[in-house]
């Protein structure tokens, strides 16, 4: 039984005094409307209506049920039409995750956001991976990487680029490599990703050249702010995606090297959430879009070409952990022979 229908059912049979009537006004077969109220009354365990072949009365039950009846169907059409509201104008709280790594170069832009949308308020927490314990509570989630398997809808928003840097006094003192090979010979940092992997295998590509370069690092960190600042104060080179920090580049803190060189691997952006999604959702996911958009139209060493997709690499694909130079140098050796 359709509970919500028996009971506008009822209602409408009370209203217009008879079933008959009340088919004639729902526009089904008098039997529908019967069945209908007959299996409330059989599921409330209690008779509603007084049936004679004169008139219909409401039971002492039915008095007390019809009022309730009343408000709730009320009060469901009120929720409906709230929300159909909501689907085409963007209000209300949106709930957002989202990697650090994007939120620093998102939340300068968040001021004209909030401008343009008065009716919406954001909730914006720091959820890092989909598979973060908050990611399935939020209403859009955006991270730096693949994504795997899931219900959800993802869109590419963006395709990050890396950038192999150094502080322009580092450079000065150890001299400019023009090989990748060379930085074999620099002091580097490597990032440490939230899945625990260490990106210490470099790979570069120009024209038909490829380099692989298994650097050794001095330091290893999960945090990639600080792996920045100590950078900028000349600890070594780093390799960085081209969101994580814009305005180190156009402040000339870190100085871009290897530019006719393109970087592998780099990973794209991403926004995840459900189908069918509210106009707030919609919204900030255009906000985004227009976000990353200019800053794939003013990457570092003024290359402005949007870039195309990055397929998922095999340490991302295989769940790798540990360096990844080592697990690349453990997979070749122990490659069965063909």
């Amino acid at each position: 039984m359709d509970r919500m229908r028996a009971m506008e059912y009822f209602i409408r049979v009370v209203e217009a005094g008879s079933f008959a009537g009340a088919a004639r006004e729902l526009d089904v077969s008098p039997p529908a409307v019967t069945q209908q109220v007959a299996a409330l009354e059989r599921a409330l365990g209690a008779p509603l209506l007084r049936r004679s072949s004169r008139q219909l009365s409401l039971t002492a039950d039915g008095e007390l049920f019809l009022p309730a009846c009343t408000n709730a169907l009320a009060e469901l059409r009120a929720a409906e039409a709230r929300l159909s509201t909501n689907q085409v104008r963007a209000s209300g709280k949106l709930l957002i995750g989202m990697a650090r790594i994007v939120g620093q170069y998102v939340a300068p832009a968040l001021t004209d956001f909030v401008a343009r949308h008065p009716a919406m308020t954001l909730d914006v927490r720091v959820v890092q991976t989909p598979n973060a314990p908050l990611a399935a509570l939020v209403d859009l989630l955006v991270f730096v990487g693949w994504p795997q398997e899931t219900d959800m809808v993802a869109k590419r928003i963006a395709q990050t680029q890396f950038v192999t840097c150094a502080s322009p006094a580092y450079w000065r003192a150890r001299g400019l490599p023009q090989d990748p090979e060379e930085l074999r010979g620099h002091t580097c940092l490597a990032f440490r990703t939230p899945w625990d992997v260490v990106l210490d295998l470099w790979k570069y590509r120009r024209g038909t050249e490829v380099r692989s370069v298994a650097i050794e690092p001095r330091i290893v960190t999960d945090d990639r702010d600080w792996m920045i600042q100590a950078a900028v104060r000349g600890a070594g080179v780093v390799r960085v995606a081209d969101v994580a920090a814009p305005q180190i580049f156009e402040q000339g803190l870190l100085q871009p090297v290897l530019l006719d060189w393109e970087t592998l691997e780099a990973p794209p952006i991403y926004a995840m959430y459900r189908r069918r999604p509210p106009a707030r959702v919609r919204v900030f996911l255009d906000f985004l879009t227009e976000i990353f958009a200019n800053l794939e139209a003013s990457r570092p060493g003024g290359s402005d070409t949007k870039r195309e997709p990055v397929p998922m690499p095999a340490h991302f694909r295989r769940g790798w952990l540990g360096p990844l130079s080592r697990r690349t140098r453990i997979s070749k050796v122990d490659r069965p022979k063909t």
